[in-house]
């Protein structure tokens, strides 16, 4: 599997990513959380909450006894504009202990972007508009969290890519290669332009253009490729922008606990917008 990301990126990635992401110890007490899981929990994101509990997930001790990543548990938030979503967590170690590692989707209206007329304000936009927006008494993660972001980004049954301003797939943790099929072969998939993963052509070229515009995408359905099979997958990714460059992007994919849903669209697929 390829390295890490850099401390640099990795910290990036937590405090602004655009999904809950949250470390707990065994015993489930949180122990890290960042702005988006603060934005969905509340207080309950606060160090030291039993994580499950608020969730509204009974059977943690099995999940934590098991040790397999677990996908798409149905999940309810503090936030009374996103009180429902969906939860995955895998379980690794961290100097000799055990810890959970989360990632946490809220579940929209309909998805940013979206050509959809008179669909109203999208709750997708609503939502990033939250993380992105400055809270004070939210405070980023620092060098001394690297080794729980390096075993989150080893651990969580999350995808996590990160792309460079030319396409290319810079990084990609276990779940991304995966998704789309390169687990014996990563580096078939690492350092190659990530169009070729996805179904649809006009889909990733829409995003293409708008990474380089620090526009989010936000709960949005597409199908990536496995060895040619479609994969449904849900998409949440930003971008890192200085200078009004493209350093790289955050995505995060999840595999679609609705896959027969149909896909979301982008204006460059509507022949009639």
């Amino acid at each position: 599997m390829s390295m890490h990301p850099t401390s640099e990126q990795l910290l990036d990635l937590f405090n602004w990513a655009s999904p809950g992401m949250l470390v707990t110890g065994a015993d489930g007490a949180v122990v890290l959380a960042n702005k988006a899981a603060t934005e969905l929990l509340g207080d309950n994101a606060a160090a030291g909450t039993q994580l499950a509990g608020v969730l509204g997930i009974e059977d943690y001790d099995a999940l934590l006894a098991a040790g397999t990543p677990v996908e798409n548990r149905e999940a309810t938030f503090a936030n009374p504009d996103f009180a429902s979503g969906y939860a995955n967590v895998g379980f690794g170690d961290v100097d000799g202990k055990t810890y959970g590692f989360w990632a946490l989707r809220p579940v929209t209206t309909h998805p940013t972007p979206s050509p959809a007329s008179g669909a109203g304000p999208s709750t997708a936009q609503a939502w990033i508009s939250r993380v992105e927006q400055v809270n004070e008494a939210y405070t980023p993660v620092g060098e001394d969290a690297v080794g729980f972001l390096e075993a989150y980004y080893d651990n969580c049954p999350v995808a996590i890519h990160l792309i460079e301003e030319d396409g290319t797939v810079a990084h990609a943790n276990w779940k991304d290669v995966a998704i789309v099929g390169a687990s014996e072969q990563p580096e078939t998939y690492v350092g190659h332009h990530i169009r070729r993963i996805y179904a649809d052509q006009d889909v990733v070229e829409d995003f293409l253009g708008r990474w380089g515009e620090d526009a989010p995408i936000i709960d949005f359905r597409a199908d990536f490729l496995n060895k040619g099979e479609r994969v449904p997958v849900v998409i949440f990714s930003t971008a890192k922008v200085e200078n009004n460059k493209l350093k790289n992007t955050r995505c995060f994919v999840f595999p679609d606990s609705h896959p027969d849903r149909e896909r979301d669209r982008v204006k460059a697929l509507d022949l009639g917008f």
